[in-house]
């Protein structure tokens, strides 16, 4: 009796002690589930929303009509819990007063399922998908795949970077599959996205960890779910550097699962206003 006794009283102080890890291999598990990219198409518009999720670090983006800079808003102070994911989303734009929305979100299946609360508005819900892989356009190269051609030569000295001198849109080559660099000021320092087509999460990822450091700064393009390299990898950052001068920034990346890789170069002219489509 006494030894049985013991063994049940092993047992469980042995799966007391599993307790920790079976809860930080559901939250790995619930982690996995949200990261990447939402899509969601309201009263004609296309609604893209990325998350990254990573150390107990929630960000990423949402954007409406994601060719535009005015509608790109940043996600923040978020958290993950037994109820869902919460976090807030930051807005900012020439045409209104910057806002907070707050979002509370939850896992329905292989749905996201959204609500907005923003201030003296009622809350709004929204049923958000993940979207199928695709192959690219021909025209279309994600930033981590080769650029060829040979090095790139500034059209003048590079400049000491600032965050008004980075902030706006930037693009790089031509045709529907052109890619469209966003940075935006957000709180103390500055965030943003790239995308191109902009209507497909697969092809669009965070610009984060932005840091400045005289005439270069640097900033990771983050895959949570996408990119050449994802399917062997998993979620990885490509590793970028960069430099301004006059109307062009000159980058060069690496992804962080190959840091001897060949180095690859673009150049960016910008920053331009966006003109909105023009509705026929």
């Amino acid at each position: 009796m006494q030894d049985r006794f013991n063994f049940r009283r092993s047992l469980a102080i042995g799966l007391i002690g599993l307790a920790p890890l079976w809860s930080s291999m559901l939250l790995a598990q619930d982690t996995a589930a949200w990261r990447g990219g939402w899509t969601a198409d309201v009263a004609g518009v296309r609604h893209v929303l990325y998350l990254v999720l990573h150390d107990g670090k929630i960000s990423g983006f949402h954007c409406a009509d994601c060719y535009d800079p005015d509608h790109l808003a940043f996600v923040d102070d978020g958290t993950l819990d037994g109820k869902g994911l919460h976090f807030r989303l930051y807005h900012s734009g020439t045409d209104y007063k910057p806002y907070l929305e707050q979002v509370d979100a939850s896992l329905d299946h292989n749905e996201l399922q959204l609500t907005l609360n923003k201030p003296g508005a009622a809350a709004v819900h929204i049923v958000m998908k993940r979207s199928a892989p695709h192959e690219p356009a021909p025209t279309n190269r994600q930033p981590n795949q080769p650029s060829g051609g040979g090095p790139r030569t500034l059209p003048a000295a590079a400049a000491t970077v600032t965050a008004d001198k980075v902030a706006g849109l930037w693009l790089w080559g031509i045709g529907p599959g052109k890619q469209y660099f966003i940075f935006k000021r957000h709180k103390d320092g500055l965030r943003g996205m790239v995308c191109g087509p902009c209507e497909n999460p697969r092809d669009f990822a965070p610009l984060e960890n932005i840091r400045m450091n005289g005439t270069s700064f640097h900033f990771d393009i983050v895959h949570e779910d996408n990119g050449g390299g994802f399917e062997e990898h998993g979620p990885f950052t490509n590793i970028t550097e960069a430099v301004v001068a006059m109307n062009e920034m000159h980058i060069t990346t690496v992804p962080s699962f190959d840091l001897q890789a060949r180095k690859i170069e673009m150049s960016l002219l910008g920053p331009v206003r966006y003109m909105p489509k023009v509705q026929p």
